[in-house]
């Protein structure tokens, strides 16, 4: 059946036993009705429409419900439609209260269907509809409320946490096929010599060329943003191991492990994320960044690190540009200025 305005809520107790009733809607009709004289019992569906338009005498939605009865008398008639015709109708209709029912009974099931699109959040959607979100407490995609709380910058946090989930780069050189892994010169100051990367094989020790290197790193990069591309989603629920490519008409509520929405209430999460490909693309280039390495050179080492820094600056800089080809690609790295500041820049109209 298409929605209307009506909004039924069962009472759990008597009305004058809720101690926050003044802000409920469904317990205020309640009391108007037992004032009235009716028969009003804890189980009882109270039905009630939220009327004016907000502005009026009092702001409290919970004091402009009425019984659907109250409402036809003063001449408002609410009638069924589909739901784009009723959200269609709620912005016109002069008798009911527009913002009450765009947060309350459109916004949040907007928010489920919105919340498997990547990019999307509740306050943009409540924007669009135009709401204000500084009047409303406004939940996001989880259920929980939206915090403005001030987190530390990605650029702030220590290499060894901000990296520490990050595939590290294995390099093999082509003359014996030794395999070894590559995490800078500060770590791994004995795979690094004047000429550049060599063979950690004492047989071998045969200097790696730049082409070798940039052919391996690229071929890792490319794994890396597949596993991004390929979008798994995994549950929140460890007992559950749902894991599938396929997004949920439920948004990110996991269907279980039959997929009949059934025995899991865990919420289901992008494997690899667009923050997980980041700083792994970062990780890469700090391997490469001479710079920080020389900065970060300390201890009895730290004048050998700098000086095998300063043989390989060109080298490494040719295969760090291959890490910065894949970072001018990545969303994460720009941030829009006009349009975080749109709010204080003048708009200029010129007459023509």
């Amino acid at each position: 059946m298409a929605p209307d305005f009506t909004i039924f809520t069962r009472l759990g107790k008597e009305p004058e036993e809720y101690p926050n009733g003044k802000t409920m809607p469904h317990v205020q009709v309640a009391l108007r009705r037992k004032a009235r004289g009716e028969t009003v019992k804890v189980g009882d569906v109270i039905p009630f429409i939220i009327t004016g338009d907000g502005q009026g005498i009092s702001s409290n939605p919970a004091e402009r419900a009425y019984t659907p009865q109250d409402v036809i008398k003063d001449h408002l008639k609410p009638g069924r439609f589909t739901f784009l015709s009723w959200c269609i109708f709620l912005l016109i209709t002069v008798g009911t209260d527009h913002e009450w029912y765009l947060i309350k009974q459109i916004l949040p099931p907007i928010d489920r269907l919105c919340a498997p699109i990547e990019g999307t959040d509740t306050m943009r959607l409540a924007e669009c509809l135009g709401l204000d979100t500084q009047k409303y407490q406004i939940t996001n995609h989880d259920g929980d409320a939206v915090e403005k709380d001030l987190t530390p910058l990605e650029s702030t946090i220590p290499d060894e946490e901000r990296y520490r989930d990050a595939t590290q780069l294995t390099l093999k050189c082509r003359q014996c096929k030794e395999t070894f892994t590559f995490e800078g010169i500060n770590k791994s100051r004995e795979h690094v010599s004047a000429e550049g990367i060599v063979c950690p094989n004492p047989k071998c020790s045969v200097t790696l060329s730049v082409t070798s290197i940039v052919a391996q790193l690229e071929h890792q990069l490319r794994q890396q943003a597949t596993l991004y591309y390929e979008g798994w989603l995994v549950c929140s629920d460890t007992d559950c191991g749902n894991r599938t490519r396929q997004m949920s008409v439920y948004g990110k509520r996991c269907l279980g492990p039959q997929g009949l929405a059934k025995g899991c209430t865990g919420k289901m999460g992008y494997e690899y994320t667009a923050k997980r490909l980041s700083n792994q693309l970062l990780y890469y280039k700090t391997l490469f960044d001479v710079a920080k390495a020389k900065d970060k050179a300390t201890g009895k080492n730290a004048d050998e690190v700098k000086v095998l820094a300063d043989l390989n600056k060109h080298r490494f800089e040719m295969i760090g540009r291959v890490v910065e080809k894949y970072l001018d690609k990545c969303g994460r790295r720009w941030v829009s200025m006009d349009d975080i500041f749109s709010f204080c820049m003048p708009t200029i109209t010129v007459a023509v």
